[in-house]
């Protein structure tokens, strides 16, 4: 039942970086596919390391491998922040009405606050 738990736990973070992905790529008019993750200050290619949600940027220390350019906090909180929801949602509701709301919780958390970004960024 913990490995269950922790595995939606990861789930909701990776569903995060997806999200953080999102957010940042569609109002430029960017495709979510194509090109992989990358550092927008040097191009260089998102690995396995970097990709680990939460994890990657602590071990990066939040800066690019490459080019050391620093990597905004935002993105692991949102993980982070995913992952807690999930895991909350659990404690609450139990492993089968928790997991529905946690993603639920997911969802729609950060979807709000892409939308204030793009108002922001059209005044």
């Amino acid at each position: 039942m913990l490995a269950l738990q922790a595995y939606l736990v990861l789930v909701a973070m990776l569903l995060g970086s997806f999200i953080n992905l999102a957010a940042d790529r569609l109002p430029r008019g960017e495709s979510l596919v194509r090109p992989r993750s990358h550092c927008r200050s040097c191009g260089r290619v998102l690995n396995m390391v970097d990709l680990i949600p939460v994890a990657g940027y602590l071990i990066r220390k939040g800066r690019c491998a490459t080019c050391g350019v620093a990597i905004g906090a935002l993105s692991p909180t949102v993980e982070a922040l995913c992952g807690a929801g999930m895991l909350a949602a659990i404690a609450a509701l139990g492993i089968g009405r928790g997991a529905a709301v946690g993603f639920a919780v997911v969802a729609t958390g950060r979807r709000d606050r892409s939308r204030r970004r793009l108002r922001a960024d059209e005044a």
